[in-house]
């Protein structure tokens, strides 16, 4: 009889101390940051190649509700990831040396999209006309098929060369200034809806 008396009692506090476990994950995974709930967070590594063209701002232009720096880009390229295969575009403005802000576009081959808002700063062109080790952010802001409800973060690293300088404005015409890039970019993408993207 006793024995059955404790039984009974041990289960009943283990089933009350799971039960309030249960309710403090609840209570935890309700204050947790909407990332930190995500669902099919992953680690993102990629290196990207990319040409841009390089305009004075003039007309005051600024993306991703950022600055108007003293210089406007367009940047187009291509890159693999763990994400697989992505092409990059890229609106910012920049200031050189200085900061840069804009919006980027990661879009795989079957057309889903990641969009990022990039900031970040470089330095000043060597005489070679480089600039080596630009670094910033790309904060996932959102995306479209399997990046769809995306968020997170990752950082850059980049290094940048004009090319033909003479030929555009910084050599006194009225050409857009042509600039190579290359990027290393590393964090995590989390995604909302389940899925883990195709890897």
């Amino acid at each position: 009889m006793l024995r059955n008396a404790v039984s009974k009692r041990s289960v009943i506090s283990i089933s009350l101390g799971l039960l309030a476990l249960a309710a403090l994950a609840a209570t935890n995974l309700a204050l947790m940051p909407r990332a930190a709930q995500a669902y099919g967070g992953v680690p993102f590594k990629g290196t990207f190649t990319v040409a841009a063209s390089v305009t004075p701002n003039n007309g005051g232009m600024t993306y991703c509700n950022g600055t108007a720096h003293a210089l406007a880009v367009e940047a187009h390229g291509v890159g693999y990831s763990t994400l697989g295969a992505l092409s990059l575009s890229l609106q910012k403005t920049i200031d050189v040396p200085g900061e840069m802000h804009g919006c980027l576009i990661l879009t795989a081959p079957n057309g889903d999209t990641l969009s990022a808002i990039y900031d970040g700063t470089e330095g000043a062109p060597n005489p070679n006309n480089f600039i080596v080790g630009a670094t910033g952010t790309l904060t996932f802001t959102e995306g479209t098929g399997r990046f769809r409800n995306a968020s997170g973060i990752a950082h850059f690293t980049a290094d940048f060369s004009t090319i033909y300088p003479a030929s555009s404005f910084l050599g006194g015409t009225t050409t857009p200034a042509q600039v190579m890039a290359s990027y290393s970019v590393e964090g995590t993408v989390s995604q909302h809806d389940g899925h883990d993207g195709d890897r």
